[in-house]
């Protein structure tokens, strides 16, 4: 529900331009979304010592491959609409990056 309301957002600021308060709302969406992509990555790195104790053990890593997977998936997606969104307010720090959407 959070995304569609970022994403909703994002539309009408590329439709109605950006006033002051549009640019305000796209940062603050944009600053939640860091941290929420940061708490994402967090969570990957501490389970990595979960996965490598499964490999060690023979232990079954289908559950944690699949939460990986979905982990992973969702910081991607994080990251294309942070990066819509410093694209939209000018901000686009991420210029350099070489990696484009699928």
């Amino acid at each position: 529900m959070e995304m569609m309301e970022v994403q909703e957002a994002l539309e009408e600021a590329k439709d109605a331009g950006l006033d002051e308060a549009a640019r305000e709302r796209l940062r603050l969406d944009r600053g939640r979304l860091l941290e929420r992509r940061a708490a994402t990555e967090a969570a990957i790195v501490a389970r990595g010592a979960e996965w490598d104790a499964a490999v060690d053990q023979g232990a079954d890593r289908a559950p944690l491959l699949a939460w990986f997977t979905d982990a992973l998936a969702t910081r991607a997606y994080l990251r294309t609409v942070i990066d819509d969104l410093s694209q939209a307010l000018g901000e686009d720090q991420d210029a350099h990056v070489s990696h484009r959407r699928h």
